[in-house]
């Protein structure tokens, strides 16, 4: 690592020991983007493992991540507070100005984004001293998603969660919608179910 890289290191250590005391620098990654990239897949920097390894023996703790910008446009896609399933109407674009830096929580879904210049950046990984894992392996992520109140059933949401929900068999009136829906769809002579009239 060359002198110039040395203190940078030094100063970064200095800026995480005042935000977060216990957090340990580990591997330094110099990073080089290059112009026409595609946006990255969202992902957690740490897998599930690591995240239970660090909880486990730092009840209440989560490492973190860093990005430090050597150029001008590193930008970061993040998605406020999603540690579990990412949220599209919560993500948020942070530029980093140059010689600034962005800290955050390892478990947070985040995305570089593509650059239109070759762009030089530096990412940190910050854990807890002894705690060991592979840089550089990501952990991916599932879209958000919801659960039945019916029968607890967990799907993406979106329209085929609704319509499970409505039509759900454990649903007190998913039969009734059910058969609403199967009348509403009929052509030809219709009898109403309530009056009796055929229409």
């Amino acid at each position: 690592m060359s002198s110039a890289l040395q203190e940078l290191a030094k100063a970064i250590k200095v800026v995480i020991e005042m935000i977060h005391p216990d957090w340990v620098p580990g591997t330094l990654s110099f990073l080089r983007s290059k112009p026409g990239g595609l946006e990255q897949e969202p992902h957690q920097d740490y897998q599930e493992k690591d995240l239970a390894r660090v909880r486990k023996k730092y009840p209440h703790c989560v490492p973190g991540s860093m990005i430090f910008a050597l150029e001008p446009n590193t930008n970061l896609r993040v998605y406020t507070g999603c540690f579990e399933a990412k949220v599209d109407s919560k993500a948020r674009i942070v530029d980093v100005p140059v010689g600034f830096c962005v800290l955050f929580r390892g478990d947070l879904i985040h995305n570089g984004m593509p650059f239109t210049s070759t762009n030089h950046h530096l990412h940190y990984y910050l854990s807890y001293e002894g705690m060991r894992w592979t840089p550089d392996v990501v952990q991916n992520v599932l879209p958000e998603h919801g659960e039945c109140e019916h029968c607890g059933v967990k799907m993406i949401k979106g329209s085929l969660f609704r319509l499970h929900c409505f039509y759900c068999d454990k649903n007190p009136k998913g039969p009734e919608n059910r058969l609403k829906r199967k009348s509403e769809n009929k052509t030809g002579e219709f009898e109403c179910p309530v009056c009796k009239k055929v229409f």
